[in-house]
């Protein structure tokens, strides 16, 4: 392992398109790895940062003579956008192309010990999604959980990152997929398309109030599950608190559907949210960074 060997890999993905095209689909570390062993190269993690600040070039700065652009103005309401799948397939050859994968995407890894999983279910943590974010009761709670946690403790997750599971059988098929997958967004979008995130969440998980601040934008998710709600009013759900009003907004999940909504790093407009699936039901959460005319491209599809 060198950070030599990662250093050529990465002036390898930057001249190959399929290699660039590839990595869109990518979230972490871990597939990182993988994808350099697979093309005969090996490094680590700390080779990868250490390659990455010398193989790829920061952003140049603005010029100096250059104003700054000044912030949009909040809107007047805060709205998050759903779409029926199957009715985007219809209307589009992309989605349909995107609803062909989803059998590869559902993976459950073999290496995931859910026994292990279940133990580590804490009713206080879900307890929290109850809670607005915003308000004294929380960041009480939070302040407390921030002081008794245990090094590595991530209790703000008890779901699956697929991404993270890279030594599963499946995972080359799961990964292939995943890129056609981007390519078949582009194809909608007419714009570049990654990742943002895989996520399996088993009966009893969630994924507690977070903002992603740090990483602005308009997102997509793809959301699955392996059979209906045995009750309409237990369902998985996902949870945001409205920037402007506080309202605790509740949006109820079903089969094959998408979900837009945009981040925010203004602290007066952050996009507060949590998932949570309290069925006895299998979850599939497929996030994307998609560009800001999403909402040219799917006018009229739905």
């Amino acid at each position: 392992m060198s950070v030599e060997s990662c250093a050529a890999f990465l002036r390898v993905v930057n001249d190959d398109a399929r290699l660039r095209q590839q990595l869109k689909a990518l979230t972490g570390v871990a597939e990182m790895i993988r994808l350099g062993e697979a093309h005969g190269f090996r490094f680590d993690g700390r080779d990868l940062a250490t390659a990455s600040a010398s193989v790829v070039p920061p952003p140049a700065a603005p010029p100096a003579s250059r104003a700054p652009e000044p912030e949009p103005e909040p809107a007047a309401e805060f709205l998050h956008h759903e779409y029926d799948l199957d009715a985007l397939a219809a209307a589009h050859p992309g989605f349909a192309t995107v609803l062909a994968e989803f059998p590869r995407l559902k993976v459950r890894p073999s290496d995931v010990d859910l026994a292990a999983f279940d133990a580590e279910f804490r009713p206080g943590d879900l307890r929290s999604t109850e809670l607005a974010p915003r308000g004294e009761e929380y960041r009480r709670w939070a302040a407390e959980l921030a002081a008794t946690a245990r090094p590595g403790d991530r209790r703000d997750f008890h779901l699956v990152n697929l991404d993270d599971h890279v030594g599963h059988a499946d995972y080359d098929d799961y990964l292939d997929a995943k890129t056609r997958v981007v390519g078949a967004l582009e194809d909608v979008f007419g714009a570049e398309v990654r990742f943002s995130g895989s996520m399996w969440y088993p009966p009893s998980s969630y994924r507690l109030w977070h903002t992603n601040e740090t990483q602005p934008g308009w997102r997509m998710y793809l959301i699955d599950l392996d059979d209906d709600f045995e009750d309409a009013e237990h369902t998985s759900f996902f949870r945001y608190q409205h920037p402007e009003t506080g309202e605790l907004v509740t949006l109820r999940e079903r089969r094959r559907m998408a979900r837009f909504f945009r981040i925010e790093q203004r602290p007066d407009r952050l996009f507060w949210h949590c998932i949570v699936n309290p069925t006895r039901r299998h979850r599939w959460s497929f996030g994307f960074a998609v560009p800001d005319s999403w909402t040219a491209a799917l006018a009229g599809l739905a």
